[in-house]
């Protein structure tokens, strides 16, 4: 015979449920994020040791993205987009950080602010959803760890 649910097993389902595809779409949107601004840096240096480093962290933030869509739509939820008016003042204070100073000095400083950032809202959507799904907070995790990588990475450009 079926075990009939107590509304309040039901209400801890649905809340467990909510709370993993808000970390994930929280996951997403920085991943997202990160890589656009890698991306926009990119065309911001030449090649070298620092064009080699952001390759690298575009691709983490890449492997991230793609693994936590996959995660938010098994959650039952879809990525929101970007919208038009975050992109274009991610865009205009990028062209403004780097209008003067390119160096690999500053342009490190520029990702190690982001990603310390990154892993502000990532710790405060860990401390928020404590009640998603093992997977889901493990993935934010590893995001926390990827960025934190990329800060120490980072730091060898500093001068």
């Amino acid at each position: 015979m079926d075990k009939i649910r107590q509304p309040a097993e039901d209400e801890g389902l649905r809340r467990k449920s909510t709370e993993t595809v808000q970390l994930l779409q929280d996951v997403v949107r920085n991943a997202r994020t990160g890589q656009d601004a890698v991306e926009h840096l990119m065309q911001k240096t030449e090649a070298g040791s620092m064009r080699d480093e952001l390759i690298r962290e575009k691709e983490d933030y890449a492997v991230t993205r793609r693994e936590s869509e996959r995660a938010l739509v098994n959650a039952g939820g879809r990525a929101e987009p970007v919208g038009p008016l975050a992109k274009a003042g991610m865009w205009a204070g990028l062209e403004m950080e780097t209008l003067a100073d390119r160096s690999n000095a500053h342009i490190a400083e520029i990702v190690i602010q982001g990603a310390t950032m990154g892993v502000i809202e990532m710790t405060k959507a860990l401390n928020s959803y404590d009640g998603a799904d093992a997977a889901a907070r493990d993935l934010a995790s590893r995001f926390v760890v990827q960025q934190n990588e990329t800060i120490d990475r980072q730091k060898v450009f500093l001068t």
